[in-house]
């Protein structure tokens, strides 16, 4: 969670939309994202959607079923839907009220 929170301040020093991601698989991360629409002049560059890039890219494999996905802000429905599409077998929680949202296989 901490390393996820690292990724919010990325994004705040660059003036975006304080938003970090951090995917992790057996206690390691294996991907790592913080906001950058505006930086990358990408309207995808969501923190959700680079961190999980990152992982495909480390596992050779965009299916990441036992990954756990910490954001820091309630995914958008383009990032649930990369979210849903990676195969992370989590539920979204209903409600969220915490500041960091742990999405992980229940």
């Amino acid at each position: 969670m901490q390393q996820a929170l690292r990724q919010v301040a990325k994004a705040a020093a660059q003036d975006e939309v304080p938003v970090g991601a951090v995917v992790v698989l057996d206690n390691e991360i294996i991907g790592q994202g913080w906001n950058q629409p505006i930086l990358a002049n990408d309207p995808t560059a969501h923190a959700e959607i680079i961190a999980l890039r990152d992982a495909a890219s480390k596992m050779a494999n965009y299916r990441l079923p036992s990954a756990t996905l910490y954001v820091s802000n309630e995914p958008c429905s383009m990032c649930a839907g990369a979210i849903i599409y990676a195969r992370m077998e989590q539920r979204l929680p209903k409600l969220f009220s915490v500041s960091l949202i742990v999405l992980r296989r229940q």
